[in-house]
């Protein structure tokens, strides 16, 4: 890997002979703000419907052909209390196409990018609208999938009038307000001003490859931005809190304060007690609450390094609701024991091998690791996170266990029932 940072510019290639396709990624990193965030969502969601170079999709699609079948992609996320817009394009190796696409790679994304400023015209009014209602019907349709939904209710809760309470591609109201002149600003903000990453994956020697993306992308003064890892209110106790839909399901999600500095080896640490509590195929929510108690149809957990959380998820019957709750909350009361079994451990460890070593076969997953990596400021390879995981022992995860603070305990039930 090679890497060069500049003015909030990070620059990053890396070699790997093993693939067809490579991969540039463009990601602009923004605080999470309210309103803001609807408007970071939409701007991207305009810029790939074309602009005074390439009139719209049809012709976008016609030189993404025109380059043996390259492909664009567009993601809005959150990372903690930052919101991240990234720009993707995956293309055939020169070594295969016969030509320099990597060059023209580079140059196609920088224009879908900064077309708009570079060649005029700005944004048009009826795309804007078009995608206004693309972007309504994205977020509206979150209540669709009640797995993330009650998990996201949970957060939004948990972190009620703080910033990492909110959604990532925005709030459908705050649409209504939008005009073109004021989606603009933001985008010319953010393309212009903001922390810019520019990673670049396959077949190229390292100092090539920033070097020509450098020559397109630039390395202009930016701001510095940096996401708050930590917490900053106090715990006041345990909250219990019931909403009703048309659901079939119960769903349980329950927000945990852990207490871990994340960017700390304690990170690690916490990693492992995810993998034995649940998010390994023999963890103890698996293996306890839905296999032998029979009280779940799934249950797993999963940590936010961004911002030190851990939530836990479930799906039961609703007549269920205190005997899961209670043996959900069981296994953790178990973790903090130090009541974890060889299979337990090994399996834990067994998970982050396959997970972390899957990362490797996937440019578009390595780039995402990676990213998150220098967003947290590290720059481990997933091997070696896996030999940090290694050193982790039972006695560790128990006294990371003992720091959890169980926050907030959600309950999405079917109305009427109970």
């Amino acid at each position: 890997m090679q890497k060069i940072d500049s003015n909030n510019n990070f620059y990053m290639a890396f070699y790997d002979d093993r693939f067809k396709i490579n991969r540039v990624v463009v990601a602009f990193i923004d605080r999470l703000e309210k309103e803001k965030n609807t408007l970071n969502a939409l701007f991207p969601m305009v810029l790939i419907r074309g602009n005074n170079k390439y009139k719209d999709m049809k012709e976008i699609n016609r030189v993404l052909d025109n380059m043996y079948g390259a492909s664009l992609s567009i993601d809005v996320d959150k990372k903690g209390d930052l919101q991240t817009i990234t720009f993707s394009i995956s293309f055939l190796n020169d070594r295969f196409a016969g030509e320099q696409l990597y060059e023209k790679s580079l140059q196609f994304l920088h224009d879908i990018i900064y077309g708009p400023i570079e060649y005029g015209g700005g944004f048009k009014e009826e795309v804007i609208e078009q995608e206004k209602n693309n972007l309504k019907q994205e977020i509206e349709g979150r209540i669709n999938d009640k797995v993330q939904y009650a998990i996201d209710r949970c957060i939004e809760i948990m972190f009620e009038g703080q910033n990492y309470a909110l959604y990532e591609k925005g709030n459908a109201d705050d649409l209504k307000t939008i005009t073109k002149d004021k989606l603009f600003l933001q985008y010319k903000e953010v393309v212009e001003k903001k922390p810019m990453y520019v990673m670049i994956y396959g077949d190229y020697n390292e100092e090539y490859a920033i070097s020509k993306a450098l020559e397109v992308f630039g390395q202009n003064q930016r701001e510095d931005i940096k996401n708050d890892f930590s917490i900053n209110f106090p715990f006041a106790g345990t909250r219990y809190i019931t909403e009703e839909m048309e659901v079939n399901q119960g769903k349980i999600s329950i927000g945990i304060r852990t207490n871990v500095d994340t960017r700390s080896t304690d990170y690690y640490k916490l990693l492992l007690l995810n993998g034995v509590l649940g998010a390994s195929p023999k963890s103890k929510l698996f293996e306890n609450v839905r296999e032998k108690a029979s009280l779940c149809y799934y249950a797993f957990s999963r940590v936010d390094r961004f911002k030190s959380v851990m939530v836990i998820s479930s799906g039961i019957e609703i007549e269920n609701y205190e005997k899961a709750l209670n043996l959900i909350l069981q296994q953790l009361e178990d973790i903090k024991k130090g009541v974890i079994t060889t299979v337990e451990y090994e399996s834990a460890i067994n998970y982050y091998k396959t997970a972390l070593m899957a990362i490797y076969d996937s440019p578009r997953d390595l780039l995402g690791f990676y990213l998150n990596q220098a967003l947290v400021g590290e720059m481990l390879e997933p091997k070696e996170i896996f030999e940090m995981l290694k050193d982790v022992n039972v006695s560790d995860v128990k006294e990371i266990a003992n720091r959890f603070e169980v926050d907030t305990v959600y309950f999405l039930r079917n109305r009427g029932a109970m």
